[in-house]
């Protein structure tokens, strides 16, 4: 567990756990779905007063408000992941974009995201430390390595991110 000052990693972090969640209750809804196709298929070749068998019509209501339940966990995952897009939308740079992304929504290895970036280590955890000590991530503030050069021609070079 790790303390941070920055309010919008935790929103960040658990993007990846709401859309689990959605995933297991989609793959859930379509098994139960299958399963009352079958059954009604079953039925349905079956002779008699075309009345359906005491227990099914409780079945079809329980699968209805997994539907409900789903939609509403659809829903809440849209709206997350709006404030998520906001979120990562106010980091100007696309060098501290790409690192909040791939360590707080991905949840990366430091290892493989210094690998994927060609970041040094004290470069990576310059970058980890500025994110979690700001308030937010619109007040990140991130070196480039490289900037364009201003009107009286001088090319700014900083310390960057490698």
């Amino acid at each position: 567990m790790t303390t941070v000052r920055n309010r919008d990693i935790p929103l960040l972090n658990d993007i990846a756990a709401t859309m689990q969640l959605v995933t297991a209750t989609e793959r859930a809804l379509d098994y139960t779905h299958d399963r009352m196709t079958s059954i009604t298929s079953h039925l349905s070749g079956m002779p008699g007063g075309g009345a359906l068998p005491k227990g099914l019509e409780t079945a079809f209501a329980l699968l209805e408000e997994a539907g409900e339940a789903h939609s509403a966990q659809i829903r809440q995952y849209a709206h997350e992941l709006k404030q998520a897009e906001r979120v990562l939308n106010a980091i100007e740079s696309r060098s501290m974009r790409a690192v909040v992304i791939m360590k707080y929504v991905m949840d990366m290895p430091d290892r493989a995201i210094r690998r994927e970036l060609n970041m040094t280590e004290y470069g990576f955890n310059r970058a980890r430390r500025s994110v979690e000590d700001a308030a937010c991530m619109a007040e990140v503030r991130w070196n480039e390595t490289y900037i364009l050069a201003g009107a009286e021609g001088e090319q700014k070079n900083s310390a960057g991110s490698t």
